[in-house]
């Protein structure tokens, strides 16, 4: 029942984002995701094309390079593959990292906005929640590998369960961790541990969920889109960026400010009535 409600609370809230957004003008706030999406696009795009001719030359069997040769452009490829995958497989991830800094400043903005709540500047603390919303994002992905290729997969090659299952499976498990990462920046002005955070999302399973979902699909619905041209497949693979993490921290944040009532944090400095 819990769950269920959790969930709705979370799916809720992101139509209230939308609303809170274009009531607060919060809009600029895409800007900083546009860009990221124009150096994701340019830099995912371009490793692949290095990955592609790396495999190519592999594939082709250039005698000319030697076991050396051929060995270094292995490595070369393989480094190479690794950052298509950051760029454009992992993005969801990728996002959440290097928009940490934004992500941190809106939340905390939009709680001021619902509650008045302010806190204050201080260098050191934005230093340490930017790194702990960075090490949450890492621990987020590895956490989501370990499920799906160390658990799952397993799974579904000893009960021989097909291939579209695992997929769907898959994404269900990456919408938890996606959920808890932005949610954890509230946790952290609660002055929540790391532990004490993860033991607060297992209660609240549902609302990370929804949070994550629709996150993940704001990446993921474009992507089904096949055109024929690869530039034009790029960018809806990874038009998400610029809405995705906007509209997931502001809905997170509302949807926490419901669920414990974020105006009675006590390390907040109070509104002066």
């Amino acid at each position: 029942m819990k769950f269920t409600k959790h969930l709705l609370l979370g799916y809720r809230n992101y139509w209230g984002a939308i609303q809170f957004i274009g009531e607060h003008k919060l809009w600029r706030f895409f800007l900083f995701p546009m860009i990221l999406f124009g150096v994701i696009f340019y830099f995912g795009y371009y490793f692949q094309e290095l990955r592609d001719a790396s495999q190519h030359a592999i594939d082709v069997g250039d005698y000319t390079l030697g076991f050396i040769g051929k060995a270094w452009l292995w490595i070369k490829g393989l480094f190479q593959g690794l950052l298509a995958f950051l760029f454009l497989d992992a993005t969801k991830y990728v996002v959440m990292i290097v928009l940490s800094p934004l992500i941190a400043s809106l939340s905390e903005r939009t709680e001021r906005i619902l509650t008045g709540n302010k806190y204050k500047f201080n260098l050191k603390q934005l230093i340490k929640d930017v790194k702990r919303g960075i090490g949450i994002a890492i621990r987020m992905l590895l956490a989501e590998s370990i499920v799906v290729y160390l658990v799952w997969m397993p799974i579904c090659w000893i009960f021989n369960i097909s291939e579209p299952i695992f997929l769907l499976v898959k994404v269900f498990i990456g919408f938890y961790f996606y959920g808890f990462g932005f949610i954890d920046y509230i946790n952290e002005r609660l002055r929540l541990s790391i532990s004490e955070s993860w033991t607060f999302m297992k209660k609240h399973a549902g609302l990370a969920i929804a949070i994550g979902s629709v996150y993940s699909l704001l990446f993921y619905v474009p992507s089904l889109i096949e055109p024929q041209n690869k530039w034009i497949d790029v960018i809806i693979d990874n038009i998400g960026v610029i809405f995705a993490p906007v509209l997931a921290v502001v809905a997170a944040t509302m949807a926490m400010h419901e669920l414990v009532d974020l105006s009675k944090n006590k390390f907040a400095v109070k509104k002066e009535k």
